[in-house]
């Protein structure tokens, strides 16, 4: 059994009376058990003036975490606020570790920061929660296939980092109230656990029927789709190629039983080429979206119902994709209020993401970690 306990902040420049806030929501001496870990997400600026660092430091158990654009809990919600998460239990057990830089070397620090976390556990962990960074050099979806080749394919689930500046390169994760751009958070879980996982994309009518087939590509840069340039291909659908790195992500079937996936286009090369969020294997199924306010807030609304069906849940963990806060608009708020007025007393943690990691099941029911965008992902301990 998990037990979980949630504390906020929204105090930015006064580092003590942070501190007391968290220390005094938590109770500490009187509410942990054997083993600990805690869940931390933030406005970047917590970073910046040292509250991150001063309340891992008051703290006697290991933090991972990120930056973010906006997060929420039982209770509270914002976009200026820290939310920290705290996990403890008698029969679960926690093993935090962090990498190295993953911007030279990119398997290696991975490898190594797995296997000294693995090494103090009894037996396999039975699954890994992550916050990660933001690499040109190393996508997501790369990072998340690492990964699942080093584990032995446990399920992943977590976020990249992000933050309210356009360039998210430069979002944080922590470790320890230490921060960094380039590199990798992460917990192992061992012991009787069984997490729930939900992935939320868009409602099937918001898919335009036709589908095509990416005809040139390498890696995330999307060059051809049916033979055709990617903007030409679009144009004759009627869609802005420009207007469609806001509104428009790209659905891909891998064609191997597992849900589609979202991918964002983050931007177009000089070339024309679309530059997106995770691969565009050639050969594979692809098809056009629309995401609006109002998606938003029905496909969170059905994922909540979802989630409410898990009986006694002892945390929920909830990470929802920038691009679904932006076309939120005058309203950024809105998704967050919908989710504590659905969950109302359940304990949660809830945070907008700079890409989601979650495993999806197959055709056979098994679960496949995959790296998504556009998307609401949810686990359920």
């Amino acid at each position: 059994m998990i037990k979980t306990m949630s504390a906020y902040t929204f105090e930015i420049d006064d580092v003590a009376i942070a501190v007391s806030e968290i220390l005094a929501q938590l109770n500490v001496e009187h509410t942990l058990c054997a083993h600990t870990v805690g869940l931390m997400t933030c406005y970047d600026e917590f970073i910046e003036t040292g509250v991150t660092k001063a309340i891992s430091d008051a703290l006697p158990f290991d933090i991972i975490g990120c930056s973010t654009m906006a997060n929420a809990f039982a209770g509270e919600l914002g976009e200026m606020m820290l939310c920290l998460t705290v996990l403890t239990s008698d029969e679960v057990l926690f093993s935090a570790g962090v990498t190295q830089s993953l911007i030279e070397i990119q398997d290696a620090p991975l490898i190594a920061a797995y296997q000294e976390a693995r090494r103090i556990l009894p037996g396999e962990p039975g699954m890994m929660l992550m916050c990660g960074p933001i690499i040109s050099q190393l996508g997501g979806e790369i990072l998340v296939e690492k990964l699942d080749a080093i584990t032995g394919g446990i399920p992943l689930f977590g976020t990249l980092a992000g933050n309210h500046r356009i360039d998210h390169l430069k979002s944080h994760t922590i470790f320890n109230g230490q921060s960094s751009n380039d590199i990798l958070s992460f917990v192992l879980v061992y012991g009787p656990i069984h997490p729930s996982f939900f992935v939320t994309t868009i409602p099937g009518e918001k898919i335009k029927n036709q589908k095509a087939i990416i005809t040139k590509a390498a890696d995330n840069i999307l060059m051809e789709i049916n033979h055709l340039p990617v903007q030409v291909y679009m144009e004759h659908l009627g869609i802005d190629a420009w207007v469609a790195t806001t509104s428009f992500p790209f659905l891909i079937d891998y064609n191997d039983g597992t849900k589609p996936v979202l991918r964002s286009i983050y931007a177009f090369t000089p070339e024309g080429y679309a530059v997106c969020g995770g691969r565009m294997p050639i050969g594979t199924t692809i098809m056009v979206g629309d995401i609006d306010y109002a998606d938003v807030m029905y496909t969170t609304g059905e994922t909540v119902k979802q989630i409410l069906q898990v009986p006694e849940p002892s945390c929920i963990l909830m990470f929802s994709c920038l691009a679904r806060y932006l076309v939120q608009g005058a309203d950024p708020t809105a998704e967050l209020e919908q989710v504590r007025s659905s969950l109302h007393d359940t304990v949660y943690q809830f945070c907008y993401s700079g890409g989601e990691i979650c495993p999806v099941y197959n055709e056979h029911g098994r679960l496949v970690n995959r790296f998504h965008n556009c998307t609401l992902i949810a686990c359920v301990l």
